[in-house]
């Protein structure tokens, strides 16, 4: 049985400053789980917000092993260390030497169980004493239809509530929104000469008969010309 613990501190790389105290018999695993911890379920808010700042940054804690103790000297050591770096602005929530709660095994017992809310609501229908007031009866409007003229003001106020609403735009705003879309492109030779001008890559596929998608992956750079066709963002 290995009765070895590690005394680790997790320094800071930016000021070169221990900035938290543990104690465990894997360190490396007690540390990835510090990272895993700051994310997912942090335990320890400070240092959780600490280990974040840092990654933000794209740089992680340093781990450093202080000292190597026996397991029945570990709390005494965690103890003087830590007041050793309280300096620091230590992210450690308390002075060190508490064991971890080992629920292992735990059960609740009978007594526990019977004083719980969840217990004593067992077995119970949730509107036996006090009777829901709609349980049983039937909703007032089943069997109702709504009358033409009803649905004809739902639909009016609906309309006045939304202005698009069943509106339909005028060919000169539609050509406003395409060209506001568009992306003007340009025909050039091997020398960079402009030698014609295209509002859009769909005029120039239906005059040149290209594919849209060849020419828009010509401008990006992904080919180098189609059909010796050679196309420009403008």
């Amino acid at each position: 049985m290995n009765d070895e613990v590690y005394i680790y501190g997790l320094k800071c790389p930016e000021t070169d400053t221990i900035r938290y105290i543990g104690k465990s018999k894997t360190p490396k695993k007690r540390y990835a789980s510090h990272i895993f911890n700051a994310k997912h379920k942090p335990d320890n808010i400070h240092l959780s917000r600490w280990i974040l700042r840092l990654k933000k940054n794209n740089q992680t804690p340093l781990l450093v092993i202080i000292e190597t103790t026996e397991l029945i000297n570990w709390k005494e050591r965690e103890k003087y260390w830590i007041s050793f770096y309280f300096g620091n602005n230590l992210c450690n929530k308390n002075e060190g030497g508490i064991e971890p709660p080992d629920n292992t095994g735990f059960k609740w017992s009978d007594e526990q169980k019977s004083k719980h809310n969840s217990h004593k609501r067992k077995g119970i229908p949730q509107w036996e004493n006090i009777p829901h007031p709609l349980l049983g009866k039937e909703h007032p409007a089943k069997g109702q239809k709504r009358s033409k003229e009803f649905c004809n003001l739902m639909s009016k106020q609906r309309t006045e509530n939304n202005g698009m609403r069943g509106a339909k735009l005028s060919e000169e705003r539609i050509e406003q929104i395409k060209n506001k879309v568009r992306k003007p492109i340009v025909l050039i030779d091997n020398n960079g000469v402009i030698l014609k001008r295209f509002n859009s890559q769909k005029e120039a596929s239906i005059e040149l008969g290209i594919d849209s998608g060849n020419i828009s992956k010509v401008c990006n750079g992904k080919l180098k010309h189609i059909r010796n066709y050679i196309f420009a963002w403008a």
